[in-house]
């Protein structure tokens, strides 16, 4: 039952969140590609540490020594995607809605990562195993992120018909997903991990020490590896149980 709760929830929120996104191309006039791609290298002059897209735009991210942003898109488009440097944030975006384009994807290498961050159908994965110290991965507005990352702690948030799938490793790793949302952190191994589902979302993980989790309003928390120590909630239709 909890199961068929979780699913309906997940459908709505898709549901309603295709609907925007439906409604936004009708009200706005998008622009369509040419069908022309062609691939522009970005100069970048402000360091940054962490990745910020929207507008449906994909994103591939690399870890390396030497900073590069490349674009490859429909040849008119390639002015219309924005890749700006705020308070350290590489934002990656698009000056008027783009409703078609044969190619719209945004190549970033950089040496050091500490956040990524996806909305309104965006969609971030890595082309290699990020490292580092501490990340913060955050999607919403049913964009996607894909990566697979080694850190000490990985913090995570997912909401309103988003998802995250994480791999790799780390001591800690924190998790909260919301609104029919989804975290899928099963091949994450992860020391002590700490994860919070409400509202008809879902999250997978993988605790090899200790598992804090707290569940609610219709969601699930399930856990791929049985820890030496559990603790966990479960309030209004919420569950957390092992696979």
């Amino acid at each position: 039952m909890i199961k068929f709760i979780v699913f309906c929830t997940k459908i709505l929120v898709i549901a309603i969140v295709s609907l925007l996104f439906s409604s936004c191309n009708l009200a706005i006039n998008g622009t369509k590609g040419n069908g022309n791609v062609q691939t522009e290298q970005r100069k970048i002059a402000e360091p940054f540490t962490k990745i910020s897209v929207n507008r449906g735009i994909e994103v591939i991210v690399e870890q390396g020594d030497v900073v590069k942003v490349e674009v490859e898109a429909d040849e008119n488009l390639l002015k219309l995607i924005t890749t700006k440097v705020e308070n350290g944030t590489l934002v990656i975006s698009s000056e008027e809605n783009i409703y078609s384009a044969e190619k719209e994807v945004v190549r970033v290498t950089m040496p050091t990562i500490e956040g990524l961050e996806t909305t309104s159908g965006s969609n971030l994965s890595s082309a290699s195993v990020l490292k580092g110290t501490k990340v913060y991965v955050k999607s919403s507005s049913g964009s996607e992120i894909d990566v697979n990352a080694e850190f000490d702690t990985i913090s995570s948030e997912s909401t309103s018909g988003s998802n995250i799938t994480l791999s790799g490793k780390a001591l800690k790793f924190t998790s909260a997903s919301s609104s029919g949302s989804e975290i899928e952190a099963g091949n994450l191994l992860a020391n002590e991990v700490v994860a919070q589902s409400t509202s008809g979302s879902s999250t997978n993980v993988n605790p090899r020490v200790s598992l804090n989790a707290k569940a609610s309003s219709g969601s699930s928390i399930e856990y791929t590896n049985k820890p030496k120590t559990i603790v966990k909630e479960e309030t209004s239709g919420g569950s957390v149980s092992g696979l």
